[in-house]
């Protein structure tokens, strides 16, 4: 960089029973090709070898800083590392996942070079790990671009995950993760996206998420979990609604959530208690859901009919599914 003072990149990593993987995952942050960063290793209480492991790291190297933070969440954790980071940018890594050598280079060189606060590269899923050597190159563009206006969906991770993303550390004074099972990603993300339109963006998969079966993204969540996932899609909306020029994802978000709604609501949950939720919140924002112009007629439909009428949801998924099996 020219022979300026080159930044500092705190890199956050909460664990919890990871033995399998974190020694992986270490590896690679600690292959990277930009060399001056932290790591903020926040352990939640693990019952394994996974905090020896860290410290056993950081004997080795003082850039690795082990940090316990017991009993408290993945939010929780994230959240003592960014108050604990010393960093002038920030960076995410799950415990079970990987990155290439190249990342925090580019993403940091893209915000750099672009005069941006954020910058954001792709991802892969994948169950092992496949060193890759990349040409730099980043460009400069807004949330909305990167949306597919025909199926209404957002470039994978743009929006959702931390993890895929650099932050300068002054764009998250006053924000941070709220304390949900699943979702705190996109609330976190959302709040601020919606203050940040522009943005560097890496066209390469330079952060890869371990395939896990046995992770909470895959196991059969427990439906407080799916309930957070729903409430924190509606407050990411409230949010973009603030910002006349996100306003556009405002309404992604509502549709993502009344498919949810629908499939968990009559399909999956049988606790009282978390319908009368879903319910609450169905009602609090339909009338936006009804109104946006940009979902089609049948999809509004379909959400009104199996949302008021939940003995029709059942008649059609007994069809549907005799249907397959003909």
């Amino acid at each position: 960089m020219n022979g300026e003072k080159t930044p500092l990149i705190s890199i956050i990593v909460p664990s919890f029973n990871e033995e399998k993987n974190i020694s992986r995952c270490l590896d690679s942050i600690l292959d990277q090709t930009y060399k001056n960063f932290e790591v903020i290793c926040v352990d939640d209480n693990s019952t394994d070898r996974t905090f020896e492991i860290i410290k056993e790291y950081s004997l080795k190297d003082s850039r690795i800083k082990p940090f316990k933070n017991p009993s408290k969440g993945v939010s929780s954790a994230r959240n003592f590392g960014i108050e604990n980071s010393c960093g002038d940018y920030i960076g995410f890594v799950d415990s079970d996942d990987f990155i290439q050598p190249q990342m925090y280079e580019f993403l940091l060189k893209s915000i750099l070079e672009n005069n941006t606060e954020i910058s954001i590269c792709d991802f892969i899923r994948d169950n092992k790990f496949n060193k890759k050597i990349f040409s730099y190159e980043s460009r400069v563009t807004t949330i909305e671009k990167l949306i597919n206006l025909n199926e209404f969906s957002l470039k994978p991770g743009i929006s959702e995950s931390v993890c895929n993303k650099l932050f300068n550390k002054k764009v998250l004074n006053g924000i941070s993760f709220k304390n949900l099972k699943i979702g705190e990603d996109l609330n976190f993300c959302a709040e601020i996206l919606s203050r940040v339109n522009l943005f560097s963006y890496i066209n390469f998969p330079l952060y890869i998420y371990y395939e896990n079966s046995a992770s909470t993204c895959h196991i059969d969540l427990c439906h407080e979990k799916w309930f957070d996932l729903i409430e924190a899609r509606f407050i990411s909306a409230d949010l973009f609604k603030k910002n006349t020029s996100n306003y556009l994802l405002k309404y992604i978000f509502l549709r993502e959530n009344y498919r949810v709604m629908v499939y968990y609501r009559y399909g999956n949950i049988n606790n009282k208690e978390i319908c009368k939720k879903i319910d609450n919140l169905s009602n609090k924002y339909f009338k936006d859901y009804l109104l946006c112009k940009y979902i089609p007629l049948r999809e509004k439909a379909y959400a009104f009919i199996f949302l008021k009428f939940s003995f029709l949801y059942h008649f059609y998924r007994k069809i549907f599914n005799l249907k397959n099996k003909e």
